[in-house]
């Protein structure tokens, strides 16, 4: 009787302990499932030094940095989200920087790669550096936040706006109001229409203006017509 009930106390002890450490073991195995479809991004350092290359000026070099930073990012939402945040890091630092050649070069070529990633959360610095340039521009073309604005298009309409209506510096405002007339639609319409009342400076006023006339488009409604275009950028330059 005595030997029965030990047998019985040592099933009931030492099979639930068993399974207790067979279930804690299960669970502290590394998992085979946990990393597979995950992308390995970028490799270490990588960023760091793809970000030093696009300091340089455009070529062979950038161009081909560049174009591995944009197939790497096109593997998966999580690796286009590290790229575009530590180009908007690294570029927002940059105006701090005393070497300008480097500053506009990285410029250049990250703005560049956050129009090809249509990286609308970046708009705000773009914006805030709508007239950066290489401190001698000649075209529409040195300026990569204008640019890169441009490409990116309709989503930043809304933020465009807030510039053209409340930012105290009128080039700046004339900026946001090129923008948005070369973006188009019915949206860039109503933004450009609303804007002209309230805006005080000639030059901004009359290419607000011109930019309304020009978007009476028959073949292309709420667009600049090519009929205007000159004239269109003639405004936008106070000609």
């Amino acid at each position: 009787m005595k030997r029965a009930t030990l047998l019985v106390m040592f099933w009931l002890v030492t099979v639930p302990a068993l399974f207790w450490l067979a279930i804690v073991a299960i669970a502290a195995r590394p998992s085979k499932t946990s990393s597979v479809g995950l992308p390995r991004c970028f490799q270490d350092n990588e960023l760091n030094e793809s970000l030093d290359t696009l300091k340089l000026q455009p070529g062979l070099e950038v161009g081909r940095v560049s174009q591995s930073l944009l197939t790497k990012a096109k593997r998966a939402p999580s690796c286009r989200t590290q790229l575009v945040q530590t180009l908007i890091r690294d570029m927002e630092q940059a105006e701090n920087t005393t070497n300008h050649s480097e500053n506009y070069h990285l410029w250049e070529n990250g703005a560049s790669l956050l129009a090809e990633l249509k990286a609308t959360e970046a708009l705000d610095l773009l914006i805030a550096n709508i007239d950066l340039n290489d401190g001698f521009p000649s075209s529409l073309d040195d300026f990569p936040a204008l640019v890169a604005i441009l490409r990116i298009g309709v989503p930043a309409i809304p933020k465009l706006q807030t510039v053209l209506s409340n930012d105290p510096a009128p080039h700046r405002r004339r900026f946001a109001a090129l923008c948005i007339a070369y973006t188009g639609g019915s949206q860039a319409l109503s933004a450009l229409t609303s804007a002209l009342p309230g805006e005080t400076d000639p030059c901004v006023k009359n290419f607000l203006r011109i930019s309304v006339q020009a978007f009476d488009n028959k073949e292309k409604p709420n667009h600049i017509s090519s009929e205007l275009n000159g004239k269109w950028l003639s405004a936008f330059y106070c000609r």
